[in-house]
């Protein structure tokens, strides 16, 4: 009685394997970020922590462009609930 199917193994080293990890691990964190950034929340609370935390008081050009980006991303929010 022989087996007809014969089970073949894939020799992979461990730096493929880690690559493979790694790899997989990345796209999961680029799709946890996509996520997050489509919220225009994220964006805004980002400048601020960003502007609270690491801007030098004469950065008036890094400071520009926080504003900015709230602004932007302040168009994005829906207001229609603000009522209540």
């Amino acid at each position: 009685m022989t087996n007809t199917t014969e089970r073949k193994f894939h020799n992979i080293s461990i730096e493929d394997r880690e690559m493979f990890a790694y790899n997989s691990y990345r796209e999961k964190q680029q799709a946890e970020l996509k996520r997050i950034m489509a919220q225009p929340e994220q964006p805004i609370k980002y400048c601020f922590e960003f502007l609270k935390g690491y801007i030098k008081e004469s950065d008036d050009g890094m400071k520009k462009k926080c504003y900015d980006g709230i602004a932007k991303h302040s168009e994005l929010l829906d207001y229609s609930e603000a009522h209540y």
